[in-house]
């Protein structure tokens, strides 16, 4: 604040105080009184209350200076504002010995109740400096928030003369409408009344909390999964080409030896066709080279060679061949075709060894989960699992946990994730191959505060390093 001279106490023109109750007549004194209360009810904020309680109130009592204080449920005590000051400067030499005067008021439970405050009040370090600070009269006026409790009070200072009756009855008065204003604005909590029981009773439900906390209960995470194949037989391409048809539809029954898929043909067939007229050319020069081995001892030597030539041709063929019959690829057993859509291998070029897609059998299914590695678990073999599909919610599958991966792998999104694998109950029939969902994972029992707590927990312990 903008803090009082050093050494003497801060005054105002004694033209600006007013007379009080006795220098009017009674019907000046109640208007007045009407005035400040409305005047108090009309203010818009909480400071500019404050500026009207501590400056304004001289309309109807004289005082040399008013402190506004507020009292907080918790927390040290406040000065809110200080008559004829602008702005209340905390570390100013008369608020720091004017906010000690009050805690110790506060201890002492002066500030309870209304009434003049005297030197004896205070121990004598205070008491030492009430002459270079204060007046002689000082008058203390509660106000009370919700409940009736003192949530801050008015202190009025003056040297003469007295308080008197009348005046402390107009004050008890405004104190009332002032208190009922600030607490409209949000700017007056009462301290809440209670003793050794209620302080107990808080002792009582902190313990009641922490027991709660240790409870134990089913640790659990939720992570995506989907139905997928168990020991699927996967169908990979044969030979190096481009996959002319696919004629089969995802999730297609088919039965072993059903047509799946075919390559684009006139490649190998020029191939086969080229190894042939070379099989031709290399058969001719071997028989040519036979002929003259009759008559020339020399050529001997050739025929040999040349029937290396034509083995190797007849060869080249017999692997031509053998591609042409892998053009048409069928199924290996019954079961349903699984693969993702039939236009992403349509009219394209493919590897040896490439999977296509593969055929499940529906009735032997399992859960597929990617765990976060965020959300992960202690997880043992036979772990209940809870399949809840998106088709529907409200019926969750049940399972067991069979095994989960060793390693974190990124999955399609993008997440690193643990492969956790599930059986479907015994007599539970799977369902349909490719549905999605959540999986609901349950691990051993823990307190409950850990399984309320452990990603905070996790989060600290990975920002400290410990």
């Amino acid at each position: 604040m903008s803090q009082p001279p050093p050494r003497r106490m801060p005054s105002v023109d004694a033209s600006a105080e007013p007379a009080g109750p006795g220098a009017g007549g009674e019907q000046r004194t109640w208007s007045l009184l009407l005035g400040l209360e409305r005047e108090a009810r009309r203010a818009e904020t909480a400071r500019e209350l404050a500026y009207t309680i501590v400056n304004q109130t001289r309309r109807l009592v004289a005082y040399r200076q008013a402190v506004l204080v507020r009292r907080p449920a918790r927390g040290k005590i406040k000065v809110e504002a200080v008559s004829n000051v602008a702005t209340v400067e905390r570390n100013a030499p008369y608020i720091v010995w004017l906010c000690a005067v009050l805690r110790h008021l506060d201890r002492a439970e002066r500030l309870d109740t209304p009434g003049p405050i005297a030197p004896d009040a205070l121990p004598e370090r205070l008491a030492a400096d009430w002459r270079e600070w204060w007046p002689a009269q000082v008058h203390w006026v509660p106000l009370s928030g919700r409940g009736g409790h003192p949530g801050g009070g008015l202190l009025l200072l003056r040297e003469a003369p007295p308080w008197t009756d009348a005046e402390r009855v107009l004050i008890d008065q405004l104190a009332d409408a002032y208190a009922h204003a600030w607490a409209a604005l949000g700017g007056l909590r009462g301290r809440r009344a209670g003793g050794p029981a209620k302080r107990l009773v808080g002792a009582a439900l902190l313990v009641a909390a922490l027991g709660v906390l240790l409870i134990p209960v089913r640790q659990s995470a939720i992570a995506p999964a989907q139905v997928a194949p168990r020991e699927p037989q996967v169908v990979a391409a044969p030979l190096d080409g481009v996959v002319r048809e696919i004629f089969v539809s995802p999730n297609e029954a088919i039965a072993a030896g059903d047509l799946l898929f075919a390559f684009e043909p006139a490649e190998l067939e020029a191939n086969r066709e080229v190894a042939a007229r070379a099989l031709a050319v290399a058969e001719a020069d071997l028989q040519r080279a036979e002929s003259q081995a009759f008559g020339d001892p020399r050529s001997k030597a050739e025929v040999a060679l040349k029937q290396a030539e034509a083995a190797l041709k007849q060869a080249e063929l017999d692997y031509a061949e053998s591609l042409l019959e892998r053009v048409e690829v069928r199924a290996p057993a019954d079961g349903v075709a699984v693969f993702a859509d039939a236009n992403e291998f349509r009219g394209r070029p493919v590897r040896t060894g490439e999977r296509v897609m593969a055929i499940a059998d529906p009735a032997r299914a399992r859960i597929e989960v990617e765990l976060p590695v965020a959300d992960a678990i202690a997880l043992s073999p036979g772990a209940e699992v809870r399949l809840f599909l998106d088709t529907a919610p409200l019926d969750p599958v049940p399972g067991r946990l069979e095994r989960a991966s060793f390693e974190a792998t990124e999955t399609a999104d993008g997440v690193l994730a643990y492969r956790v694998s599930a059986g479907f109950e015994a007599g539970v029939a799977p369902p349909r191959l490719g549905l999605r969902g959540s999986a609901k994972l349950y691990g051993e029992r823990a307190p409950l505060a850990l399984y309320l707590f452990r990603r905070p927990i996790a989060a600290a312990r990975q920002f400290f390093g410990f």
